[in-house]
């Protein structure tokens, strides 16, 4: 059995990124491991993992892109990430009509009742 430690290949076997390949980058506790790759970047239970044989020699807190490289001298087609939402543009203010304003333009679309 591969031992746990940094640079360690794995898969993810549970969850919304189960299937998906990874790398261990830190390790937190005898539970919890740190990992990248084709996931996102977050704490792992090791329970959740499958340890591969492969180890890629990279140090501990290494940045995304080099866990990249690393998944790619393995061999391993990287999945594209959706590209970041652009931020939304902000509503602009309405001008805000004075209460005599509003009254008299009240006043002026009310019909006027014909008187029998």
């Amino acid at each position: 059995m591969a031992a746990i430690e940094v640079g360690r290949l794995c898969v993810k076997i549970a969850g919304r990124d189960a299937g998906k390949e990874c790398i261990i980058v830190d390790i937190q506790d005898k539970n919890f491991v740190m990992i990248d790759g084709n996931t996102r970047r977050r704490k792992c239970n090791i329970t959740h993992l499958e340890l591969l044989p492969h180890k890629a020699d990279i140090k501990k807190g290494v940045t995304h892109e080099e866990v990249l490289k690393a998944l790619e001298n393995f061999g391993i087609k990287l999945e594209k990430k959706s590209p970041p939402k652009a931020p939304k543009p902000k509503a602009t203010a309405k001008p805000v009509a004075k209460k005599e304003e509003k009254k008299a333009k009240h006043k002026a679309e009310k019909p006027k009742k014909a008187k029998a």
